[in-house]
């Protein structure tokens, strides 16, 4: 517990001291937008869903993908790009944070580039993380390869939902706020399924939607 509240100590002190084109936690809370973003695809049965619900209601998003899977699944990179959304990246085989060094994570990062490079023309500077961890060690490496770190400062919990009405209510719970960055995973299927009513019920409250890039400019 001690060092789960140190973490979470330091990591709100770095995102007040330094700028967002360096470590994005959520934006700015005068903007009137909130950021989806979603982890751990492309997925070939529920990111499909997905981007077919963002393009309907007009949605940007941001997508962090997992290496070896755009690799596996390339069209749907492609289409995410294709349709408005921001392709980031999430490391190449995910990898457990405790059992990788600087310089296996830096090793993926590049690995995952390469991959995005040769799908879109450009290859990403967009990173999250797996699981948000990230020392400072892994921070000054991660930044000298010109790498914009992108965590989120709220967390759906979607991945531990048994049910779409159980990640429905949470999101209930707590309705966005300006400035959030949003965690969802589109490698599992309540994301794709709840979506579109989180998209009405922010709309209602007088927020709009954008990708992580005017905040991290």
């Amino acid at each position: 517990m001690f060092v789960w509240k140190w973490r979470r100590l330091v990591r709100s002190l770095l995102a007040a001291t330094l700028q967002r084109r360096r470590l994005l936690v959520r934006g700015p809370v005068n903007s009137g937008l909130v950021c989806l973003t979603f982890d751990d695809g492309p997925d070939p049965v529920h990111t499909g869903g997905l981007l077919d619900v963002l393009k309907e209601e007009g949605v940007p998003a941001t997508f962090f993908v997992i290496g070896q899977q755009a690799e596996r699944h390339p069209e749907l990179v492609r289409r995410m790009a294709a349709e408005g959304h921001v392709v980031g990246h999430h490391s190449y085989c995910h990898s457990d944070p405790q059992r990788t060094s600087a310089r296996e994570l830096l090793d993926e990062v590049e690995r995952t580039r390469r991959v995005l490079a040769a799908l879109l023309g450009k290859a990403p500077d967009l990173f999250r993380p797996p699981h948000g961890k990230v020392t400072v060690s892994k921070l000054w490496k991660l930044w000298r390869a010109g790498q914009t770190v992108v965590l989120w400062n709220v967390d759906t919990k979607d991945y531990a939902c048994t049910s779409a009405a159980e990640l429905k209510e949470r999101l209930e719970a707590s309705p966005l706020r300006s400035g959030d960055v949003v965690l969802m995973h589109d490698n599992r299927p309540y994301a794709a399924q709840v979506v579109r009513d989180l998209i009405a019920v922010t709309r209602a409250r007088g927020l709009g939607f954008a990708t992580v890039l005017p905040w991290t400019a």
